[in-house]
């Protein structure tokens, strides 16, 4: 199977994404979280698939979920998932 690290800043942007859908849906924060964990799943199993993300930091690839972007590094036997952001945010000012 394939590995996926958490990084801090990561395990806390997916608790934050949780808590602000849960506000009004607790059953629609769960299936992103799914959705997300799913989407962590292909990518670990096929690190290169995303878009690289080289221009906020070198060997940085992303992937867009819904309105989110996964921002994570090829590792060996998987990934890295380094951040997951709004796609409506200042990303440069975040990685």
């Amino acid at each position: 199977m394939a590995r996926i690290v958490r990084s801090y800043p990561a395990r806390d942007d997916l608790q934050q994404i949780w808590l602000y859908i849960a506000q009004d849906n607790i059953a629609a924060a769960d299936r992103m979280i799914d959705r997300f964990e799913r989407n962590l799943l292909t990518v670990a199993r096929n690190p290169l698939m995303g878009q690289s993300a080289d221009q906020f930091r070198e060997g940085l690839r992303q992937v867009t979920v819904g309105n989110y972007v996964m921002f994570y590094e090829a590792i060996d036997g998987g990934i890295r998932l380094v951040r997951v952001l709004h796609g409506a945010r200042k990303l440069d000012e975040l990685l």
